[in-house]
């Protein structure tokens, strides 16, 4: 009798930390829904997974999550597709860089997608698990959301709600069998300082220097939602900063991050203005 395989979402799909996740997965013999807004990238992935794991099935699902709609139409996928998902990974998310007070209303899709999408895919798809009475939900936050974190001040909030938000619903969803898992990445080289906006090439050249590779983190990742850990940080450097930052008092530490910002970025953030 062939073994029925298990079955993960995972958001954000298309590059970074979510392409590295589905790769490791395939390869640990899971079947994945890829979800992204690139049709092209997420074609491309599917064709680097079947070309090493064959026997894996891959299922494209092009999304936007950061509109009203995007998470029901994820599960409306799973559900056409009689997929029983296991494991939901929430790794889509967007950053912005500048001036709260300059930025404006152009922070609401990232606050769409880093807090809306995330808390509405974990309530469609861990409804769906409590009523099972198993499953898993790996949430991936940042360590920005330990500290307010000047000039990525609603990004590093929204990643606060992540953190927050995640133990809540580990302790609401565990006694029914489900599972909820948090990570914590710092910096991480990507195309995320490009996203965000950042110019400053100082700032990209400390990002760089201090950052792990999407690969490092994608295995942290997915070691501890299937060891069902609570929650991580990835990397020992990320480790002691989360330690020694939680020691110091939050206004102090505020005040310590925008010198540091400001010192690096201060460039930019003046011609913006």
């Amino acid at each position: 009798m062939n073994e029925i395989k298990k079955t993960a979402v995972v958001t954000g799909a298309s590059q970074g930390v979510g392409r590295e996740i589905s790769l490791i997965l395939a390869e640990k013999g899971w079947n994945v829904v890829v979800v992204a807004r690139s049709v092209d990238k997420l074609s491309a992935l599917k064709k680097d997974i079947l070309q090493d794991f064959s026997d894996c099935k891959v299922y494209e699902c092009p999304c936007d999550l950061s509109a009203s709609d995007g998470p029901d139409k994820v599960l409306d996928f799973c559900k056409n597709n009689s997929l029983t998902v296991d494991l939901l990974i929430n790794n889509a998310g967007s950053g912005l860089f500048g001036e709260s007070v300059e930025l404006g209303d152009s922070v609401l899709p990232m606050l769409n997608l880093n807090v809306t999408a995330l808390t509405r895919m974990c309530s469609l798809f861990g409804k769906e698990m409590k009523t099972r009475g198993s499953g898993s939900i790996l949430n991936i936050g940042s360590i920005a959301g330990n500290q307010p974190s000047s000039y990525f001040a609603s990004y590093a909030a929204t990643k606060s709600y992540v953190f927050n938000y995640s133990l809540a619903l580990r302790h609401e969803l565990g006694r029914y069998g489900v599972n909820v898992t948090l990570v914590q990445p710092g910096y991480i080289r990507t195309s995320f300082d490009n996203g965000c906006g950042i110019t400053s090439e100082k700032y990209k050249k400390f990002s760089y220097n201090n950052g792990m590779t999407a690969k490092a983190v994608a295995k942290c990742a997915v070691k501890s939602v299937l060891k069902k850990r609570a929650y991580v940080r990835a990397g020992l450097r990320n480790k002691l900063i989360a330690f020694f930052c939680g020691l110091l008092p939050k206004n102090f530490l505020a005040w310590v991050m925008a010198k540091s910002v400001w010192s690096m970025t201060k460039e930019s953030l003046t011609k913006s203005n």
